[in-house]
């Protein structure tokens, strides 16, 4: 639905935030607007979004489970780190709140991103505290 807010709080309508990333129709310009659409894409189930946005191989049956069994609530982005329009790497800190197996739980992340050929890809992360 056009007028949906985005899942990933920013407020906005989907299609005027990360649905214009995830349909194809922009780049994020900067490793929070990539995390951020990424959360999205887990949101809405877009294993395809996930994958092409992944500097690394991604285990597509693993992912596909955890989007498929998860619900994801609410996404809090803690901090920033670099990762602006012109940096070539950004690390981003995040709190995702998602239901699995009945259970509500917080997945904490610090996530890395790299600009490769102007576009910003998810590079690994670090299970936080």
């Amino acid at each position: 639905m056009p007028n949906d807010l985005c899942p990933c709080g920013s407020g906005e309508p989907y299609e005027a935030c990360c649905g214009r990333y995830i349909d194809g129709k922009a780049l994020p310009p900067t490793a929070e607007a990539l995390m951020r659409s990424r959360y999205t894409a887990y949101v809405r189930k877009n294993l395809t979004y996930l994958i092409d946005t992944d500097m690394q191989e991604v285990d597509v049956e693993a992912t596909r489970a955890w989007m498929e069994e998860a619900t994801f609530h609410k996404l809090e982005v803690l901090k920033t780190y670099r990762g602006k329009a012109l940096d070539k790497k950004g690390r981003v800190e995040f709190k995702a709140w998602f239901t699995q197996d009945g259970k509500e739980r917080v997945h904490h992340e610090l996530s890395d991103f790299e600009k490769y050929k102007g576009r910003w890809y998810y590079s690994g992360g670090l299970a936080a505290e």
